[in-house]
């Protein structure tokens, strides 16, 4: 499986063998032998090249299940070992890159009985693995199901137009008006929580969807923001997410005259989880919630 997957990752079985420092033949008999035992094609072959079947995809992605699952059993081993409760904690990608690893540090160095593990991912991702019994407790923004999940708020979340240093000469300016004229905007592709958060800002105050030719959709947090400094518009990105960027001053940040774009930041977890636990950490957050960028 290793093989395979250093395969699937290289494209080739000569780039896997650089990878894993085995000879190409070996990687090749050993692909080779995986495909007879699930008796399917995982790569098409083209030359020197691979690529993955259609059940070579779906393998790919339980693979990585698979090695998640056995770096956490081996984690929650030693954890044992050292006489440590272990927990997973699952973050999205504001709240866990900006929030959470801040928490889990100082909840470990006051409570060195736990041994705390994070997971960074997409909301739908999170929940799943939450229900799955793979995480504690996930730090999210809304929304997320309120009827399924029980749920304790922490922090209001704020929105805010970033731009580069001189492209805008009012950092207070209305929305509506900015994509009316035309303006380029960038933001996280579709489907993100930030994305969800500003559709409905713009819903909620009767301003049309900007046109898709001045629309930037971006994949990942760092590119939006190193776009933005290139200076081709503005984008809408979490305080929490900027701020380094803003106290350097590559990045400056405005406001909008309809009003602020607020969300909010919530611990989920289920009845069945580590109850004692789950309240710790809760209570923990809340005391240093005051030493964070929100209030």
């Amino acid at each position: 499986m290793k093989i395979f997957r250093a395969a699937a990752a290289a494209g080739s079985f000569t780039g896997a063998a650089a990878l894993l420092g085995m000879t190409q033949s070996n990687v090749t008999q050993q692909v080779a032998k995986l495909e007879w035992e699930l008796k399917t094609p995982l790569f098409f072959r083209n030359g020197r090249k691979v690529e993955l079947t259609p059940a070579g995809a779906v393998l790919k992605e339980e693979c990585e299940r698979l090695f998640a699952a056995e770096a956490d059993i081996l984690r929650k081993l030693r954890c044992a070992e050292s006489r440590k409760a272990a927990f997973t904690l699952g973050g999205t990608v504001t709240a866990g890159s900006f929030l959470l690893p801040g928490l889990a540090a100082g909840f470990s160095r006051e409570r060195s009985r736990y041994a705390l593990f994070l997971k960074i991912g997409p909301q739908e991702e999170l929940q799943n693995r939450l229900e799955a019994g793979e995480l504690e407790l996930v730090l999210t923004e809304e929304p997320f199901d309120r009827e399924h999940f029980l749920f304790e708020p922490y922090c209001k979340d704020r929105l805010v137009p970033v731009f580069a240093p001189g492209f805008r000469r009012q950092k207070r300016f209305s929305l509506a008006e900015y994509l009316k004229n035309g303006n380029p905007l960038v933001l996280d592709e579709y489907g993100s929580a930030v994305h969800r958060a500003f559709l409905r800002f713009l819903k909620e105050h009767g301003i049309p969807e900007p046109a898709p030719e001045t629309l930037h959709e971006v994949a990942s947090l760092d590119a939006v923001k190193l776009l933005v400094q290139s200076g081709p518009g503005i984008a809408v990105l979490s305080e929490l997410a900027v701020e380094n960027e803003l106290k350097a001053g590559v990045l400056q940040a405005g406001s909008f005259t309809e009003g602020e774009i607020l969300r909010e930041a919530a611990f989920i977890y289920l009845p069945g989880g580590n109850q004692k636990f789950i309240g710790e950490f809760i209570r923990f957050s809340r005391a240093r919630r005051g030493r964070s960028l929100l209030k």
